[in-house]
């Protein structure tokens, strides 16, 4: 008697938890999406191991972000396009870390998303971006890394886990973490 109030229960629990209505297949198609989505977001949160993504250079090469991160450096990674304002005037802090801090511990790496290469090209050398790049790799990394909005800066440790990313690391905040670091 107990067994079978016990059963009873745990259906009006299932029932009333999935609304007592069956699931559609549209719901049950979201579901695989919402849970990726999910997935994703919590696999590039501070702490979490990097996440590869490769990219068609100008000249034909495959630039990948595994050939800067989780190489034994710090790497200070700026998603960025050259259209962007709020991005250039990042570029003066992102230019202050990379000559206090280069070397052995820590390098920068600008990569140039939602842009046309030529375009990159021309902004970047027009505001002295000198470090590492990676141009042309759209939506890729955005959609990997969950940004919806550049300037994004991401802090990878040597090991290649996310060390910090966003808000904290732009403007004064960027050697502020960086300086409690290296």
């Amino acid at each position: 008697m107990k067994k079978n109030l016990i059963l009873v229960a745990v259906a009006l629990v299932a029932l009333v938890a999935c609304g007592g209505k069956k699931s559609s297949a549209k719901a049950a198609e979201a579901a695989p999406a919402e849970q990726t989505k999910t997935s994703m977001v919590i696999s590039t949160q501070e702490g979490a191991m990097f996440t590869d993504f490769e990219a068609v250079q100008p000249d034909g090469s495959v630039a990948k972000l595994s050939d800067y991160v989780g190489k034994g450096k710090y790497i200070l990674v700026d998603f960025w396009a050259s259209w962007c304002g709020p991005c250039k005037r990042e570029i003066p802090y992102i230019k202050a870390a990379w000559n206090k801090y280069k070397g052995d511990k820590f390098d920068v790496l600008s990569v140039a998303v939602w842009d046309k290469p030529e375009d990159t090209a021309k902004a970047a050398e027009e505001h002295g971006v000198v470090w590492n790049q990676i141009v042309n790799a759209q939506k890729t990394p955005t959609e990997i890394y969950g940004i919806e909005g550049i300037p994004h800066l991401i802090l990878f440790g040597p090991d290649g886990t996310i060390v910090k990313r966003g808000d904290a690391l732009r403007g004064e905040g960027m050697d502020a973490v960086l300086s409690t670091l290296l």
